[in-house]
């Protein structure tokens, strides 16, 4: 009578380590695919996704009505209405290409038909009722970063922005071979003896919640030779190999006897409860996984092992179960031997939440579909009483539970918030910027009133630093801290090979340009600058044109809607415009000293710092990144 029996068991995380340092080479293979954008449904990018087409792609009319140049409409009134002859307008659907010169919209409502053309009721002011090029997506903007699960959503805007085709990870692949003489598919009578095989149902739709791919094998009998042939095969064409069953001490468990025929046995046997039972092994350079046959055992061993090497090679981010805190119903009680995994049932009374434990068997499948978690009791534990507060592992979140990790950004805007954001999600990290680009002013008045946890901002005080002033002003009284994100050139942006000759500031005045939005960094710089040389707005064709971003003064550049913008370098050279140099700037993240406490403030301060990170910014060019993670504490 042969039987493998394991004489000691290893410790869950132990056994984790030992597994996971051999697999390192497994995981640095990162295999890749190109796919069609319209089958990329929750697929995960394996580079950033930059856009190679604005949306719109050319101004646009927003509404039905007529385009016009707004100069003409300058002396409507309802009580005094205007006709506008048959060659001062144009009729115009929704979606329609602005005709130049026209600059305008008048809806159709505000006007109507007269003998000679239209009459209007009300003067209108240049892009009304338009919408300009690149409103909603820029060309070079970043669309998603690396390792970013695609939404629905996310599709649509990805081939708005002219893409057809792009490069994503391969979802992994797993073999699941089902084993054992008295197993059955239940396709036709059962007989006494026979059980239905039905594990690999649960741990396929595990696997695709992984984002596998998943194929189950026909169930093979317990013939260690035929299952060496398979498991051969499987290694070769698949990432991960298991086997379920047959990895205990019975007289036909084979599994252990595969792996170490073919590769390299790492643990047999591990010290929980259920699931003890489990090998770990390596064959052809890929994990192979011996799952115990009893539904909860191999269920809290698939969830254990082989869920993070799915995760992780699909390059999904690896998320701990959540857990909250409750009161025991019941006693818990255990061996010393084993970590113990104990179904529970959770409720709430009044402000309470209170945990039941359910049917420990490993063989009970119905108690773990209607359990809400686990309680996991350490090994060396002899459990817990009733009434003591424990920690329930959840299998999944009451609500929804995602927030804790995003960092709310409100201010000013800058490219290198996008490179923050695709590092973070390069290196897997749970942080994120969620950003809203307002202008620096705006952003600290968020901060203020608790609508976000930083601002970015680079506002120049009547001193000649920057922040100081502008934290005194919102936060007198208070501690506050400036993160230095970046050194910034800001400057003129130009169009390709400078037509107007624009060398210096003095060169503006008469010219056509875009500006940033009231309370924007680079407005209040320009207006610095301008009123240093003693010019007026006036003095600038089209100070009133306001966008929100870098990116979208270089576009309107690029296309020839104006002579020049003010930005910063970097926006300049993503759009191939040239650039005359005006001014350093300290580019800050301010927040309220507490917050330096948050992990993710912790995290986006060590990215700050990273070489990584100075390495990213420097093929950007126009920065300088040496105080970059630097904080300095400001009295307000």
């Amino acid at each position: 009578m042969n039987r493998n029996i394991y004489l000691k068991t290893t410790p869950l995380e132990k056994s984790k380590e030992i597994f996971f340092s051999h697999l390192k080479d497994f995981f640095k293979d990162k295999k890749t695919e190109t796919i069609a954008v319209r089958e990329a449904l929750g697929r995960i990018t394996a580079e950033p996704i930059y856009a190679r087409l604005s949306s719109p792609a050319f101004h646009s009319c927003a509404m039905d009505g007529i385009m016009v140049r707004a100069k003409d409409t300058k002396m409507a009134r309802e009580h005094e209405p205007l006709i506008l002859k048959d060659n001062q307008f144009i009729p115009c659907d929704t979606g329609d290409p602005l005709i130049s010169p026209y600059d305008a919209v008048l809806m159709a409502e505000e006007l109507s038909e007269a003998e000679a053309g239209v009459k209007i009721y009300k003067s209108i002011h240049p892009w009304e009722n338009v919408r300009p090029l690149g409103e909603d997506i820029i060309e070079q903007d970043l669309l998603f970063p690396q390792s970013h699960e695609l939404k629905s959503v996310d599709l649509s805007v990805i081939l708005a922005a002219g893409i057809q085709n792009i490069s994503v990870y391969k979802k992994p692949a797993i073999a699941i071979i089902p084993t054992g003489d008295e197993i059955v598919s239940g396709d036709e009578a059962l007989n006494i003896g026979e059980i239905i095989e039905s594990n690999t149902a649960m741990f396929k739709a595990m696997a695709l919640e992984s984002g596998a791919e998943c194929k189950i094998f026909p169930i093979i009998p317990d013939q260690l030779q035929q299952l060496v042939e398979i498991v051969k095969q499987a290694t070769q064409d698949f990432d991960v190999v298991t086997i379920v069953a047959g990895s205990s001490a019975g007289r036909e468990d084979f599994t252990v006897e595969v792996a170490k025929e073919l590769g390299q046995v790492f643990v047999h046997g591990i010290a929980i409860r259920p699931g003890k039972p489990a090998v770990l092994a390596k064959i052809n350079e890929k994990p192979f996984i011996g799952l115990p046959g009893y539904p909860v055992s191999g269920h809290i061993v698939f969830n254990e092992i082989i869920r993070p090497i799915l995760l992780k090679k699909g390059h999904r981010t690896v998320e701990p179960n959540p857990v909250l805190q409750a009161k025991l119903t019941r006693p818990a009680v255990s061996s010393l031997q084993h970590q113990e995994y104990i179904r529970v049932k959770v409720g709430k009374i009044n402000d309470t939440y209170t945990a039941t434990p359910m049917d420990r068997g490993a063989g009970a499948s119905m108690s773990l579909a209607q359990s809400d978690g686990y309680l996991i009791i350490p090994q060396e534990s002899e459990g817990n009483n009733r009434g003591e507060e424990v920690t329930v592992r959840l299998h999944r979140p009451f609500k929804h539970n995602q927030l804790a990790n995003r960092i709310v950004v409100i201010g000013s805007h800058d490219m290198v918030l996008d490179v923050i954001n695709n590092l973070f999600a390069q290196a897997g990290k749970n942080s994120s910027l969620i950003s809203s680009h307002v202008g620096s002013l705006a952003g600290l008045q968020s901060l203020q009133a608790g609508e976000c946890h930083v601002a970015p901002s680079h506002l120049l005080g009547k001193d000649g630093r920057y922040n100081n002033e502008a934290m005194s002003l919102f936060f007198k009284g208070e501690r506050m801290a400036a993160i230095n994100i970046v050194g910034r050139r800001q400057g003129i942006i130009l169009p390709k090979g400078n037509p107007t000759k624009i060398d210096k500031l003095e060169d503006l005045p008469g010219k056509s340009m875009t500006n940033r939005q009231r309370g924007a960094g680079t407005r209040v710089l320009f207006d610095y600058l301008i009123t240093q040389k003693g010019f007026k707005p006036t003095d600038f064709i089209g100070y009133e044109r306001e966008v929100t971003t870098h990116l979208a003064v270089a576009l309107a550049v690029k296309n020839g809607d104006s002579d020049f913008g003010i930005g910063v370098e970097s926006a300049a050279n993503k759009l191939n415009c040239d650039f005359v140099y005006l001014a350093d700037e300290a580019y800050e993240f301010i927040t309220y000293e507490k917050n330096l406490e948050l992990p993710a403030i912790q995290e986006l301060i060590r990215l700050l710092k990273s070489d990584l990170f100075r390495n990213q910014i420097k093929v950007l060019g126009g920065y300088e990144t040496s105080g970059s993670g630097n904080v300095r504490i400001y009295n307000a």
